[in-house]
């Protein structure tokens, strides 16, 4: 019998050889690089102003262009960038579907992503917008700010809360230079990827644009005997086009930006008539007014649009068609914000923000015509103010928003709903200390709260609530909205050669907890349930060293314990929080040779999770050790242009571990390609 190696011990192992190579002379750690990363002024996602890491209450990551390059996105989601830090479980089941994974152990839904502070949906924008168009992503963890709302979106698990995080996308906005670049790749299942990209300067105006294509046969992603009964490759097309400009003024005190992304998204799901169609948009358009050194104005608008459509079929040995669906959905955000500087580093912040929605689907069973199944609108407006003291070492954080909601729904699961109209207005806090001991001790705690409403589709659903031949969202229309309580505490250190150590704890409770559970497998389908009072508590540890410009490592640890309680439900009371696993470990390393060579892998681990809150009904799944690798070599390299030839390995031990709702991770994959700038 093959003894079996516990994956702990394969990572401490694989880190006790790191350290040993890291502690070896030849290393020379008179050359190492102070990396001045937490000294720098970023944007950062608590306080929508230029402030210094060491400067905020919460646990922040910033992912750089170079980090962010050296991922690799087997399912073309940026989600997979997250991959590797710490509370984060990605759940993305295909490159067709969106990731269902978890923040912090509470679910999906729990950590919001932004555009330039400007929300988008967690589900779907990940897999639409390009990183070329991204300078950097700041990945928040811990009850965020009331600076940032919920995003309310009606489809898959309904509204988004940052009860959990926040990940805030930044967009490229200054030029030093111009710059062109070709990417051009080739990999497995016949898949091939184009790239273009441009930035340029003209006087005053910071422009870029860029188009992604691939095209792929791809491969049947569903287990054994699955619904999705593929008789042919998955095959799709993907296109993503995208353009931003920024425009300064002389004096550089205002700011005007404006971006725009396109997503053609066509294919099918392994049969004929299991095709699908889907069309996302996004703009974001913002402008910023320094009036003087310590008053900010800023104004920030979008458009989200998502428009998807499949097709339902029968199968059999000749597949035929017994449907045409589709779902429509608009979102407009807007806010606008004040900032004052006052005293010596105080900062208040005030400002009112808005989103209207609208959302519907539809199905023609081949009579010629569109049924409506949901259709509703829903706003949102918020007005909120944030204070930020400084007292010499210790930073005081706190701030309350007053949300208002309102949804009209004039059809739910294609009849007349209930109850047309439903409004909430709710009081939310946020709050957090950080006390700086030392140049080397940072320590900080948050509080935050949050309130979200049933999103249209969770109430709705997608099919009836006695069908049980179509995959789909069965209906739950007495869902209640839910309201959650998040805590945070921690330390930072900074050891000696240059060892960064970072210990947090957290504790989330979300009161009748929106959660999804997988109802059937065959065919798939899925409900959301009030789940009763949810808890997610754990820890996480974080280390990580940048020896010198060219050697780099980090290893984390997550430990998250979800419990659901609930005396009207005892098949859920004792559960667990679907898709969220009890420990989640990675490691990682990056080198860079003197000739060129450059080696990124990196390691995670996931014990696994259950599909369902319902103790009887629900299925273990555990993903295990999945091994990732970038490797790239630098060719031509001088003032005017670069050529690097590369290869993205994924899954590099095969691993082919089940998911939920029939899929299955598709195993190694390849794609190797070649890199031109100028």
């Amino acid at each position: 019998m093959k003894k079996m190696i516990s994956p702990f011990k394969t990572i401490g192992n694989a880190g006790l050889a790191l350290i040993a190579i890291c502690l070896t002379p030849k290393f020379g750690f008179s050359q190492i690089v102070k990396d001045t990363s937490f000294l720098k002024e970023v944007v950062v996602t608590s306080s929508k102003s230029p402030q210094s890491l060491g400067n905020v209450t919460q646990k922040i990551e910033v992912l750089s262009s170079t980090e962010i390059e050296s991922t690799i996105s087997a399912n073309r989601n940026i989600c997979d960038v997250m991959q590797n830090q710490p509370g984060v479980s990605v759940s993305a089941l295909s490159r067709n579907d969106a990731n269902w994974g978890t923040y912090g152990g509470i679910g999906p839904k729990y950590s919001t992503f932004m555009l330039q502070g400007l929300p988008i949906d967690a589900f779907i924008d990940p897999m639409t917008l390009d990183l070329s168009a991204i300078s950097r992503i700041e990945v928040q963890r811990g009850p965020a700010s009331v600076l940032y709302s919920n995003y309310l979106s009606q489809d898959f698990a309904g509204n988004q809360s940052p009860l959990a995080g926040t990940v805030n996308m930044i967009l490229k906005d200054k030029f030093d230079k111009p710059l062109t670049r070709f990417i051009t790749s080739f990999g497995s299942y016949n898949t091939l990827n184009g790239q273009f990209y441009h930035q340029d300067i003209a006087k005053s105006i910071h422009y870029y644009t860029g188009i992604n294509y691939e095209m792929s046969d791809y491969t049947d992603y569903g287990t054994k005997d699955s619904w999705l009964n593929m008789q042919k490759n998955p095959e799709y097309r993907k296109t993503k086009i995208f353009g931003g400009a920024t425009w300064f003024s002389d004096d550089e005190k205002q700011k005007f930006t404006l971006f725009a992304n396109k997503t053609l998204h066509v294919g099918d799901a392994g049969r004929i008539y299991r095709g699908f169609d889907n069309n996302y948009g996004i703009i974001n358009a913002g402008y910023t007014l320094n009036l003087n050194k310590n008053i900010c104005l800023e104004a920030h608008t979008g458009y989200r649009s998502y428009d998807r459509t499949w097709q339902e079929s029968h199968f059999n040995v000749i597949d035929s068609l017994s449907s045409d669906n589709g779902v429509v959905q608009h979102i407009i955000p807007v806010d606008v914000l004040l900032t004052l500087k006052h005293g010596k580093a105080n900062v208040l912040t005030t400002g009112v923000d808005y989103q209207g929605a609208d959302y519907y689907t539809y199905s023609d069973p081949l009579v010629g015509y569109d049924t409506y199944g949901n259709k509703s609108t829903a706003m949102q407006t918020g007005v909120y103010t944030q204070e930020e003291l400084h007292f010499g070492k210790l930073i005081a954080r706190g701030g309350v928003r007053i949300n208002y909601t309102k949804n009209n729904i004039e059809l739910i699961n294609g009849g007349a709903p209930g109850q047309k109209s439903k409004d909430w207005n709710k009081v939310l806090y946020s709050g957090g200390l950080r006390y700086n001991a030392t140049k080397n001790i940072s320590i900080f705690a948050n509080i935050g709260s949050s309130f979200v409403t049933p999103g249209l589709k969770s109430v709705g659903g997608t099919i009836q609530l006695d069908d049980t031949l179509h995959s789909g969202q069965l209906p739950s229309p007495n869902l209640k909205p839910e309201a959650g309580l998040g805590i945070d505490g921690g330390i930072d250190l900074a050891l000696p050669y240059n060892l960064q150590l970072s210990l947090r704890g957290f504790n989330t409770t979300v009161t009748d907890a929106i959660i999804d559970n997988v109802v059937r497998q065959t065919p798939s389908q899925s409900q959301s349930v009030n789940a009763g009072k949810t808890t997610s508590a754990g820890g996480e540890a974080e280390l990580k060293q940048k020896i010198y410009e060219s050697l780099s490592w980090f290893a984390n640890f997550t430990y998250m314990k979800t419990k659901i309680s609930n005396e009207y439900d005892a098949d859920q009371d004792g559960g667990t929080v679907p898709f969220s696993p009890e420990m989640v470990a990675n490691a990682g390393i990056s080198y860079t040779t003197p000739f060129g060579l450059k080696i990124t892998p990196s390691l995670n681990y996931n014990d696994g999770f259950y599909d369902s809150s319902s103790k009887t009904g629900r299925k273990k799944f555990i993903p295990g050790m999945l091994l990732n690798a970038y490797v790239s070599q630098t060719i031509v390299k001088n003032n005017k242009s670069k050529v690097i030839c590369f290869g993205q390995f994924y899954n590099i031990t095969d691993n082919r571990y089940e998911m939920p709702w029939q899929f299955i991770n598709t195993g190694f994959s390849v794609m190797g390609g070649l890199k031109v700038e100028f």
